[in-house]
């Protein structure tokens, strides 16, 4: 629930800031429920990349760009914050709703499977309401933590190469969309995702 909550929590924030400093500690909160569940070595090694990874360096990536670019820390939306919330609380309940009956039978963790789809459909909703390109790839890490977690509560994780892989090709995909951030703010001025609409010919 404590996963949970900072999914939520990252709907609703106005501060860039306090989203990447959410989504750091939901990557711990999922490393120490790896290593709660860790009858295998390969759950504590994969926790320990989570950590290190997801936990401390993309956090730490994404504070130094949005220092470097210098643009505003607050959070803009298509959706009003209370919308957001409560377009957030729908999903949620769809996820619970629909969790039961993705459970697996014998699933390591069946009460983390509705709190993985939750998790997964309020990432998308950050990338579909989101303006700013560092809020989409936010939303798009989260929903990448609800996969995790999902794979995680149904067979105790992925074999180990698989998880280091998806863990690396996340810090990869940041750090170029990082790139790519840079570069749109260097051509255009802005981040705002929605204004590039005008340029279609």
């Amino acid at each position: 629930m404590a996963i949970l909550a900072t999914g939520f929590l990252m709907v609703g924030r106005r501060s860039l800031t306090a989203l990447v400093r959410f989504y750091a500690l939901q990557n711990v909160l999922l490393a120490g429920l790896a290593f709660a569940l860790s009858e295998e070595g390969h759950l504590v090694f994969a926790g320990v990349v989570l950590l290190v990874l997801k936990g401390v360096l993309i956090p730490f990536f994404l504070l130094a760009l949005l220092k470097r670019l210098a643009v505003s820390h607050e959070v803009e939306s298509y959706l009003s914050i209370p919308l957001s919330l409560l377009f957030g609380g729908a999903l949620v309940a769809v996820g619970f709703r629909a969790g039961k009956a993705f459970a697996l039978p014998g699933a390591a963790l069946p009460e983390a499977v509705p709190v993985a789809i939750s998790l997964i459909l309020l990432g998308m909703l950050s990338m579909a309401t989101r303006k700013k390109a560092v809020t989409q790839v936010l939303g798009f890490l989260a929903l990448e933590n609800g996969v995790f977690l999902l794979a995680l509560s149904e067979t105790q994780g992925l074999p180990l190469f698989i998880e280091i892989g998806v863990a690396l090709d996340a810090f990869a995909a940041v750090v170029l969309a990082g790139i790519l951030i840079r570069r749109i703010k260097q051509i255009f001025g802005h981040l705002d995702t929605a204004r590039m609409q005008e340029l279609k010919g």
